[in-house]
Parts: structure tokens; sequence; C-alpha cells
């Protein structure tokens, strides 16, 4: 098999081909190549260093089709590589260059990235033939190669059937062929398009018929429906007057409680000095009522130390339960009442001066009557504006409670372990999450996209994983690929290393293995 290899000028690169002494050059062909641009065919220059001779042909900023069919295959791809194929085979017959000398390998076919356009490789060499059968190659190509699924991959059934169909291949057929598919894609393209659009503005105009009478109907019946409103604001107005009068009925006062036939002093104390120096009418009522409470008489039941306790013994006979509502005469332990701290105040007054007999009815009598679904004792309440403290270190981030201080940071474990590449310039972290990871500013086709760096080419390099290992190809960029601060061979493997540095033209990455 002939040998080639890459070489870099500047920004060019070169594939080298090195005329052996057995090789028979054809003079004629080589004078067309050097002399001519031939569409489809890689320019090339002849050099001589002492006594060997060099056969140059330019790939700069161009991949082999080999690398371009990596993945999934589209169709601006395949029909851009077999159309630059067929061009190159037209062309040689146009310039009088036998088309077996040009190869048919994908190594040696280079295909724009971004145009796709395809330059094939001519070795003049007699007595050589590197052409091959056209049919049976474009047949591999077809059978090996993995379409994208995500788009209509007709062209595939009609190329293969063309190919399989016809006793003898001619390039005009089957160049026509691929013009027809690339044509037929517009044609379509052009149609769906047309068809889209002229169907959806009828049915936008029904729409917009039919609201434009749903307004006009509705706009028409809203006088009607404002009387009903009225109506039923109306009658809605006048039902809360009917029933706020049962509801004023049960919240009045009885008569024996209100404010005229209550005292007015409620813990106030009066001694038989203070009545001698302050003799008068009530003075002498409120001295002969804490008389009697005091020796357990008969007037303790009017005593005025308590204002609003004889409300609650008169709705609730027999059941006077500190924290109970007016409605019902069991009380919830541990469940607060607005009546709560009012209710609490009163009773000390009481247990001074009554002798602690009311306070020990109520606390011997609310246990027995606490609801049955309720708690028997109430969670103890939190002072207000302190925070309440539960014995845990909480995990910054980590959604739960431990019982133990976390590490920030010591979170290694739940990284996963994966070889990436950290960019200098703005510390991004790039995973390879490939087996060909494909860098470069041609968004369509890389796998990592620069878009702010233009010294980097459209298909720089790729980083290849195999067996555990990584390598780094150079695939013909124009500014080349520097490791560890030496610049590497075009399409040659360079083995990589955790934290071995990379350049690519002018952009700096680190490459890591965790």
């Amino acid at each position: 098999m002939t040998e080639f290899t890459f070489e870099s000028q500047g920004t060019m690169t070169y594939l080298v081909y090195a005329i052996s002494e057995e090789d028979t050059v054809d003079t004629m062909c080589l004078g067309m190549l050097t002399n001519n641009k031939i569409p489809g065919l890689a320019p090339a220059i002849f050099t001589q260093m002492d006594a060997t001779k060099y056969i140059k042909y330019n790939v700069s900023a161009k991949i082999s089709v080999k690398q371009f069919f990596e993945g999934a295959v589209n169709k601006k791809r395949l029909l851009g590589v077999f159309n630059g194929i067929v061009d190159a085979m037209l062309s040689a017959e146009d310039y009088m260059i036998d088309t077996n000398s040009i190869l048919l390998d994908l190594n040696y076919i280079f295909a724009d990235v971004s145009t796709c356009e395809t330059v094939l490789v001519c070795l003049p060499i007699s007595e050589q033939s590197l052409c091959g059968d056209l049919a049976n190659f474009f047949k591999s190509i077809m059978f090996s190669t993995q379409f994208d699924q995500t788009e209509n991959c007709d062209h595939v059934a009609k190329i293969i059937n063309y190919l399989n169909s016809t006793p003898v291949f001619s390039l005009n057929d089957f160049k026509a062929v691929l013009d027809s598919l690339k044509g037929t894609a517009n044609t379509v393209a052009q149609s769906t398009v047309q068809s889209t659009v002229q169907p959806k503005a009828q049915p936008a105009q029904q729409k917009v018929v039919q609201t434009n009478a749903v307004q006009q109907s509705t706009t028409q019946q809203t006088p009607q429906q404002v009387t009903v409103k009225q109506s039923v604001q109306q009658t809605s107005q006048q039902k809360p007057n009917v029933d706020q009068q049962p509801i004023k009925s049960n919240v009045e006062v009885p008569p024996a409680q209100t404010a005229s036939s209550q005292p007015k002093t409620t813990d106030k104390q009066i001694s038989f000095f203070y009545l001698l120096q302050h003799y008068n009418k009530e003075n002498k009522e409120l001295y002969d009522a804490q008389k009697a409470a005091k020796k357990g008489g008969k007037g303790q039941a009017n005593v005025p130390v308590v204002s609003t306790q004889p409300q609650k013994q008169s709705q609730n006979p027999g059941f006077a339960v500190p924290g109970a509502s007016s409605n019902s005469g069991f009380a919830i332990p541990g469940q607060k009442t607005p009546s709560e701290k009012t209710q609490q105040s009163q009773v000390q007054p009481v247990q001074n001066q009554a002798g602690n007999q009311q306070p020990k009815a109520q606390q011997s009598t609310q246990p027995t009557y606490s609801t049955p679904t309720q708690p028997a004792y109430a969670a103890p309440l939190q002072p207000q504006g302190s925070s309440a403290s539960y014995g845990e270190t909480t995990v910054l981030g980590g959604g739960g409670k431990i019982g133990e201080t976390t590490v920030l940071g010591a979170t290694s474990a739940e990284v996963q372990v994966q070889p990436h590449l950290i960019r200098t310039k703005n510390n991004e972290r790039i995973n390879l999450n490939k087996p060909v990871f494909r860098i470069g500013k041609e968004k369509s086709y890389v796998d990592y996209f620069v878009s702010d760096n233009s010294a980097v080419s459209r298909s720089h390099c790729n980083i290849i994983s195999r067996d555990g290992q990584y390598f780094i190809v150079d695939t013909n960029s124009t500014n080349h690929t520097y490791v560890n601060g030496g610049m590497i061979q075009s399409n040659v493997e360079t083995q990589l290393s955790h934290g071995t540095k990379i350049r690519l033209a002018n952009e700096d990455f680190e490459f890591n293995l965790y």
C-alpha cells in the first residue's frame, strides 16, 4: 500500500509522497497537476531534496472522509462527498488524466467540514492502478455508513437502488441521480412550505369571523345579564340584613350582666379604716360584700372582683373552665383563645380574695371535659421571638438533616469521575463523553464549539478514547496543535496523560483524567 506522511509548513498542511527508485512517474499527468487547478483534485507541487523527490498535496483545513463520516451522516455530507468524487473523475477525463491514478481510499479523500466540498489525490505513478471499481466503492460507503435518522432517508434508498439496478456504471448517469436528489430536496421544501402556509390562512380567517360573531352575540346579551346580576346582587345584599338579627340576639349581654348592674370597681380593697375615712353607701356595700366573701357567706356569689366570670357561669352553669368559648362548655388543653390572657389575669385576684376556692374547682373539672381527639398534654409553646433548636447540624445544600457535622467540599464520592478538558481562558470544564470528540468552530460538525476564537480551525482536532487511553489528533488545522509546548504532526495520534497541556492555535487547555 502506498505510504503518505503529513507535513506542516507555516499555516499549510501537506500530504507528502516520497517517490522511490522503483516508481515510474507519469510526467504528463504530473505536469497537468502542478500547472493547473483541476476541480475535485488536490493541488500538487513537485519538490526534490538531495536525491529524494517528493509530491506534496495541499490539504490545509480539510479532514479525511473517514473522519468526516464518523458518527451519523446527514444528506448534505453524503451528497457533497459523492459529488466531489464524481466531479474529480469527470475533471480528470477532461484533462486527459488516467482515472486509475486517483486514490479511492477514504483516508486520502479530504472534505471541508463547512461546505462539504471534496478533493481527491491523484498519484502520477505509471503501471499502478489505484482507482478500482467505482460502483463497488460507492456501495461499500453506503453499507458501512450510519445515516442520520432524524431526517428523511429516501435519498439513501434511491442511491442504493441505482447502484444495484445498473449493469454498467456511468459517471454521467450517477451525476444526474445526485443532481436530481439535490433538486428534489429544494422542490419538496418549497412545495411543503406553500402547502403548509396556504391552508392555514383560511382557518385563521374563520377563527377571526367566529370570534367576532361570538363577541357580537355576547354584547347583545349583556343587558339582560346585567339586569339579572343586579337582581341577584340586590337579593344577596338583603339576605345579610335578615340573618344579622338572630346573630345580634345571641350576642346580646343578659340584663343581669349589663354595665349598669355590675359594680364599677372590680379589684378595689376596702378596709375598715378606709371605710371610716371615706364613708358612703357604695363603699359600705363593697365592704359588706368583701366581708361576706371572706366568711364564706351568702355574699360570695355577688363578689365584684371577677367581672366576666358570672357571664361564663350563666351561659355554662356548673362548668367555669378557663379558655372555653362562649358557645361550648369544653376547654381544649393547650389551645389558645383570644380571652386567655384576660381570664388568667382575672383568676389570680380570685385566688387572693376568695381563698383559692373557685380556681381549685376549675382545675378539678378541666381534665374531666377534655375532648378525646386532642392529646392529654399540649406541646410546650415556644417563646415569641426565639428560634427553635433541634439539636442537629444542618447540611448546607444537602436537603436534609443528619446527626453529624458535614465537612464542606467533601462530596468527591458523589462526583462522577470522567476525563475532561479545562479551558484555561475561562476555567470551563469540557467532558469527553464520546469515543471521538471533535473540537473546532464549525458548530454543525464539532462536539465542542469554539465561538470566540477565530484562530481555531473549523475542525481543529479530535480526542480519541481507546481501551482506557486517550489520544489527540490534529485534523489539518491552520494554526496547528501543540502538546506540552511541542507541535504535533497532523493526523498522527499523540497520547495524553493526566495534566497534559494542550494548545489549539493560541487557545490553551489542560487534559485531566479525574
